[in-house]
């Protein structure tokens, strides 16, 4: 499988996601945010339950299930904004070329 640039795209979104993400889990002097993992597991549970799966739908299948669904959800935790975007860029791209889905 060849990387395309919506997939590299959708990878460096996680990849912000991520770090954005767990930054604020944790602080020495605050301890745990409890909001912070609400959000987080949140985002998680949705989209594992309702199927959502950015990196399927870009072609980007892992060897693990629900790992895609995982991902999207921590993607999803970031906030309607954050992800409103990607959802936007993927339709898009989806729009773009109905006939692969937007791969390629």
């Amino acid at each position: 499988m060849t990387l395309n640039l919506q997939q590299l795209a959708l990878v460096a979104f996680l990849v912000e996601a991520l770090i954005q993400t767990i930054k604020p889990v944790y602080d020495k002097e605050k301890g745990w945010n409890k909001s912070a993992i609400f959000s987080l597991a949140m985002g998680i549970v949705v989209c594992l339950f309702t199927n959502v799966d950015l990196f399927r739908e870009l072609g980007l299948s892992g060897q693990i299930p629900y790992v895609g669904s995982v991902f999207t959800g921590i993607i999803a935790s970031r906030g309607s904004n954050f992800a409103h975007d990607i959802f936007k860029y993927v339709n898009g791209k989806a729009q773009e070329n109905p006939m692969t889905g937007g791969v390629g």
